[in-house]
């Protein structure tokens, strides 16, 4: 229990968390006599007002105008969620939904990030975002070529935790299949254990050697490396952002439509949300950031509830939604949560 609802008592703490559910219900201030008319309080409307202008003046709570009833400030929403809330487990249903979509679809890094981000939206009916591996954490297992046209080559890398990342790159130059299968092999035996990163600064640094000069095969075979390892996973972090439309249908935005230009500045731009999904993986399970516990959150009045998922028992990326600060927390967070777990058991299983 955190220090802030140690210091109330057993009424402020039922009134709040009435409030805020409440209030996560209707979008709407919260009056006394909606309380005392909902029940469950034995208290008079007198007694609840008495015990919300505590909260108010603890900073629990607060108003839009004089006549207004109460709405949530940042520290309701983190008390509640911290320490008032009774998480829902989700249903077989939704369940069932998680395996079934997750568990059939291919671990091809693109595929999979996209199907992860789309059924969350569908499940919980706001925006999710989904950050996949970056070059720091993309560690290659092996790389495979195949030729699909005259100057064009298949590039499969494969990364440890069982990811696959397919793209096409040009290639002027003639290869055999076996030639093909020679290079992979030797890149695969080379910097298998590496960042992508990594493996592209030792590349560089191979082909600046005095013997690449006089040795053609190992040239092409480090040449062939250099393009493959430039882009892809390396250079993007793998942001996914899904049901960006639901946001339409938020009364906050529909009231607040300078609220919502942001919003939607923030998924276009990426790097501020990247920077804040980021910041969320240097520690394992869940975290919700709320209004001003961030720069982003409390410019456009948002909250993110985000679960890591891991491999190998390290954070792989990272899974959640991003809407109002009113988003419904009981149901979202264990939702957040079986997702983030299903996409660490399907990259365990996909290990060799």
């Amino acid at each position: 229990m955190g220090s802030e609802v140690r210091g109330l008592d057993a009424r402020c703490r039922d009134v709040l968390a009435s409030v805020v559910a409440a209030h996560i219900r209707s979008a709407a201030p919260v009056s006394s006599r909606q309380l005392e008319k909902e029940g469950g309080f034995g208290l008079s409307s007198a007694s609840i007002r008495n015990a919300m202008a505590d909260l108010e003046d603890l900073g629990f709570l607060t108003h839009p105008h004089v006549s207004a009833g109460r709405v949530p400030t940042d520290l309701g929403y983190r008390t509640f969620v911290s320490d008032l809330m009774t998480a829902r487990t989700p249903t077989p249903e939704e369940r069932r939904a998680i395996e079934r979509e997750l568990g059939s679809t291919a671990i091809e890094l693109d595929r999979f990030v996209a199907a992860a981000s789309r059924l969350l939206s569908r499940l919980t009916g706001e925006a999710a975002v989904v950050v996949a591996p970056d070059a720091g954490r993309f560690v290659l297992r092996s790389v495979h070529f195949a030729r699909v046209s005259e100057s064009r080559l298949l590039v499969v890398q494969v990364s440890d935790t069982g990811l696959v990342e397919t793209r096409v790159i040009d290639s002027a130059e003639e290869f055999t299949p076996a030639e093909l299968e020679a290079v992979s092999r030797r890149l695969t035996a080379d910097y298998a254990g590496r960042s992508l990163a990594e493996a592209r600064r030792l590349l560089l640094e191979a082909l600046l050697e005095e013997k690449v000069r006089f040795d053609a095969a190992l040239r092409r075979t480090l040449e062939l490396g250099r393009r493959a390892f430039s882009g892809g996973p390396a250079d993007d972090p793998g942001l996914v952002v899904e049901g960006a439309e639901h946001l339409l249908e938020k009364p906050e935005y529909q009231r607040n439509v300078d609220g919502l230009r942001k919003m939607l500045h923030a998924f276009d731009e990426r790097a501020r949300l990247v920077r804040l999904l980021t910041d969320c993986l240097t520690a394992p399970g869940t975290s919700v950031v709320i209004g001003g516990e961030s720069p982003l959150t409390d410019e456009t009045q948002s909250a993110v509830v985000v679960h890591t998922w891991t491999a190998d028992g390290r954070i792989a990326g990272a899974v959640g939604v991003i809407g109002p600060r009113r988003l419904e927390y009981s149901r979202i967070v264990p939702l957040v949560e079986e997702v983030g777990r299903s996409v660490t058991r399907r990259l365990s299983e996909a290990r060799p």
